[in-house]
């Protein structure tokens, strides 16, 4: 993102800019609130582990349905015509899912650590840290992976009905969506089984 020109890159780093520039409501409470640990800390488990988990599962699905990637960027202007970009979409998959390092046997293993990441955010949750009325930087790098997960139809029963997906009422809808039966049957039914355990 560009502020006056400047480069700033990470939504952590975008968020502490956004504060500075309109400080009310803020993003973290002060300096000396006992909670402001906890939070940031919240906040980089969002950043690196459960938006790196999202990244790979959402790759996952659009190597195995490149096309489901257009319908996230509909209202999006590209220099390219839309057929053209249409036959890029199976490379673009690809090359995504190799940065993000989306092997089958990873996003498995995430699919089956998500409940227990799911049940994290629940308590963070409980214990008031997180889904207040007013977002903190913790919500927001939290539940933008939460809307994203959401947008992926076999992962409903995952999210459906706990706190966790409380968070992404801080979201604008998302155009996109990854259609059912896109991911192999038995990883949903797998994490399922894993939240039920």
């Amino acid at each position: 993102m560009r502020f006056g020109g400047q480069r700033t890159v990470g939504s952590r780093a975008i968020m502490r800019r956004l504060d500075l520039l309109a400080p009310q409501p803020p993003l973290l409470p002060a300096a000396d609130d006992p909670d402001r640990a906890r939070l940031l800390e919240a906040e980089l488990w969002g950043d690196e582990v459960l938006q790196s988990t999202t990244r790979r599962i959402i790759d996952a699905a659009f190597v195995r349905h490149p096309a489901a990637m257009e319908s996230y960027v509909v209202d999006a202007e590209f220099p390219l015509p839309r057929s053209m970009m249409r036959l890029s979409l199976p490379l673009a998959a690809r090359l995504l899912a190799l940065r993000n390092e989306a092997r089958d046997n990873a996003v498995r293993a995430d699919l089956l650590a998500l409940p227990g990441q799911l049940g994290r955010i629940d308590g963070w949750i409980a214990s008031g840290l997180l889904g207040g009325e007013q977002p903190n930087a913790a919500d927001l790098q939290i539940g933008s992976s939460i809307r994203l997960l959401m947008t992926i139809v076999d992962l409903g029963p995952l999210l459906d009905g706990r706190p966790a997906a409380q968070l992404v009422r801080y979201f604008p809808p998302i155009n996109g969506a990854v259609k059912s039966g896109v991911l192999p049957a038995e990883w949903p039914t797998e994490a399922a089984a894993a939240s039920a355990g």
